[in-house]
């Protein structure tokens, strides 16, 4: 079935500047430079087949809005600084209020119906800033589909409604019940080697390995240090410390260097009590490397307490002197982790994408 679409786009002024925005999310807003960009996003609010909205593009791009429509759409402008431009399926809607429309209904202004008369509505209602008209540079349906296919990449065009080919992701089971591992290397795994390649230079000295096995040094490739100590909640081989790292006493004050904690800190109860403990080990100036999953399965070995996003692992490090985070993942990686599709199937710009809305493994390296 050939490709369609819809806008999936919010517009805002701010600064004398035209500028899509990505609702509640922490990416950055992308500035709309091109004439063609308006009115190709509007076209595809109305028609959905690519084949079909070149050809209106064809008979309307060198058009203007038609004079009878003109005081209707004028009557908006300026636009006030709060006010967003939604564009969705078979809807152009002024929000005055901004995101709180949405849910206090009222300052919405639907123009889809002119829209659909004219496909024009945009450039007139943002007619005043100096966009790039770049619309005769668009000749054939291929470079038609090229602007289409950089607003798909932006997130500002999306596959139609209904027309999501679901394809083996549809499945009330996941694709690996294990990570992952029955197909290849778990997601979670290139994250974690990607942190490991930024911080395993900085462990040394005394080190502490939270909830790991002799098996995972060999994996992490770290430097020994003066002594490399393994704590865990269970006795066992290659286990130094068998222990609660709920309990402050199991470990002596300011007697370590460096503490590795990945995976385990959403196992813990109160988290926030074993950073701090990790805290009182370290000696002055030591750091702590710890990683959670964000984006991940269930898996209660013994129990699954938390998903630490960014801002909640940030404020449980608060006391540190220094932090700095390694954040990974996108909506890609975050389905493959979710599902146990493997690393080696994904490409390493599948993998390496970054969206700040999606992290998939969140990294910190903590200093006291």
């Amino acid at each position: 079935m050939p490709k369609q679409y819809i806008p999936n786009a919010f517009i805002k002024v701010e600064n004398s500047q035209l500028y899509a925005i990505f609702a509640w999310s922490q990416r950055t807003a992308e500035i709309i430079t091109a004439k063609s960009w308006l009115i190709i996003l509007e076209i595809f609010i109305h028609e959905h087949s690519l084949e079909k909205a070149y050809e209106i593009w064809q008979k309307i791009h060198i058009t203007s809005l038609g004079d009878k429509y003109i005081p209707e759409v004028d009557q908006y402008q300026p636009l006030s600084q709060d006010a967003i431009v939604f564009l969705a399926d078979g809807s152009l809607t002024i929000f005055g209020k901004g995101f709180r429309s949405f849910i206090e209904k009222d300052l919405q202004f639907e123009l889809g119906e002119i829209s659909q008369q004219t496909y024009q509505v945009l450039p007139q209602l943002f007619s005043q800033y100096q966009l790039k008209d770049d619309t005769d540079s668009i000749q054939t349906l291929e470079d038609f589909r090229a602007i289409v296919d950089k607003l798909e990449t932006i997130g500002l065009l999306s596959p139609a409604t209904g027309s999501i080919d679901w394809g083996d992701l549809k499945k009330a089971v996941p694709i690996c019940q294990a990570f992952g591992l029955t197909r290849g290397t778990p997601v979670d795994r290139y994250y974690l080697s990607k942190f490991l390649a930024e911080i395993k230079d900085k462990i040394g000295g005394d080190i502490l390995e939270i909830g790991g096995t002799p098996k995972d040094k060999d994996f992490y490739e770290v430097n020994p240090g003066t002594s490399y100590k393994i704590l865990n909640i269970e006795a066992g081989p290659g286990v130094d410390i068998a222990g609660d790292v709920h309990d402050v006493s199991i470990v002596k004050p300011a007697s370590l260097d460096s503490v590795i904690i990945f995976n385990v800190l959403e196992h813990c109860y109160a988290p926030w009590i074993a950073v701090e403990n990790i805290l009182t080990w370290l000696k002055p100036g030591g750091k702590c490397f710890a990683m959670v999953p964000s984006a991940i399965r269930v898996h209660a070995t013994p129990s699954d307490y938390w998903r630490p996003l960014p801002d909640a692992f940030a404020y449980i490090f608060r006391n540190y002197s220094q932090q700095k985070l390694y954040v990974y993942g996108n909506p890609t990686s975050a389905i493959a982790s979710y599902h146990g599709i493997a690393v080696e199937e994904l490409t390493t710009t599948e993998l390496d994408a970054f969206h700040p809305d999606y992290p998939v493994a969140t990294c910190i390296m903590a200093q006291k």
